[in-house]
């Protein structure tokens, strides 16, 4: 295996050269080093372009704890893009033996198809929310957990909460009361509110969006409706406003109170501790106007985002 890795990565020979010089097949070497890469012995380092100046910019004017500012267009595909410097800044900032909380979405979904498998041992993975439909098939939290938990087995634990399909806010508060009676549930939920490293994705209000749009449709609330409501983005299934208020208006209580969700108050207390990262991941255009109301609200204290996302949100006033 180490004779491969040296053939392969210091002298740069092609597979078929490196297995006729060790007399073995070419799907042997193709096996040695996965199962190098597998075990450890080989570690990859991204060095994606950056822009500090954008990213200082951001520290200074927003408070944050960090920034990390993706040149625009430099992947072509930008969740992609964003995904994989989210993954490379939660594994400089992460250790062996932390609490990870996740909520949804495929930014999501591309920053943990980016993490490198193995690379922590014992983390405890939450959602940091539930679900509540049955129609509906999306990255939720409970799913994006699976997927994170299967880069690091068997050396991790993960939990779940549980889905909820109900119509009536009457309904929902006494199926929320039951749920939280239960010790094991409890348990998991007031831990996903004190985990070490939450990673989130912050929602744009648009139509055909998929996840808290598409869900807000499902119980008569529009998009329309919504932004006449205030509405500019939502973290976590908990919408909020230009200036970072949660909108709490009756006809959202069935959509905001149908899962136990961790709220957006718990991420913004998690987010003044020095000693705990609230990384939000989002950028593109569209969602200027989300981001900048999660700033407002300071939901989180590390933000991953675009070039020309950095540049609009500094030049305003």
């Amino acid at each position: 295996m180490v004779r491969c890795l040296e053939l392969y990565y210091r002298q740069g020979r092609q597979q078929k050269d490196i297995a006729r010089a060790l007399g073995v097949s070419a799907a042997t070497v193709s096996r040695l080093l996965k199962r190098a890469f597998d075990e450890g012995l080989v570690r990859v380092e991204l060095d994606l372009p950056r822009r500090e100046e954008l990213e200082a910019g951001l520290i200074e004017r927003f408070g944050l704890r960090d920034a990390v500012v993706v040149a625009a267009g430099a992947r072509g595909d930008l969740r992609a893009e964003l995904g994989a410097a989210a993954a490379d800044f939660f594994e400089k900032t992460t250790a062996n033996g932390m609490r990870v909380g996740l909520s949804c979405g495929f930014t999501l979904y591309q920053t943990i198809r980016q993490l490198r498998e193995r690379r922590f041992r014992d983390l405890t993975l939450y959602p940091l929310s539930g679900e509540s439909t049955l129609k509906l098939v999306d990255l939720f939290p409970n799913t994006l957990v699976g997927m994170m938990a299967a880069k690091y087995r068997p050396h991790v634990t993960a939990y779940a909460l549980p889905v909820q399909h109900l119509l009536s806010l009457r309904e929902i508060e006494r199926e929320r009361r039951r749920l939280l009676r239960d010790p094991a549930i409890r348990a998991i939920y007031e831990a996903a509110q004190d985990v070490d490293v939450a990673l989130v994705g912050i929602g744009a209000i648009a139509g055909e969006t998929p996840g808290f749009c598409t869900l807000a449709e499902s119980y008569g609330v529009s998009v329309a409706r919504l932004r006449e409501l205030g509405v500019v983005g939502e973290i976590n299934y908990q919408p909020f406003d230009a200036a970072g208020r949660i909108v709490d208006r009756p006809e959202l209580r069935v959509l905001t109170r149908r899962i136990l969700s961790v709220g957006g108050e718990r991420l913004h207390a998690l987010s003044a501790r020095r000693d705990r990262h609230v990384i939000a991941i989002a950028g593109g255009r569209q969602k200027l106007d989300a981001v900048r109301g999660a700033l407002a609200g300071r939901f989180m204290n590390v933000l991953v985002t675009d070039e020309d996302v950095a540049t609009a949100l500094l030049r305003a006033r």
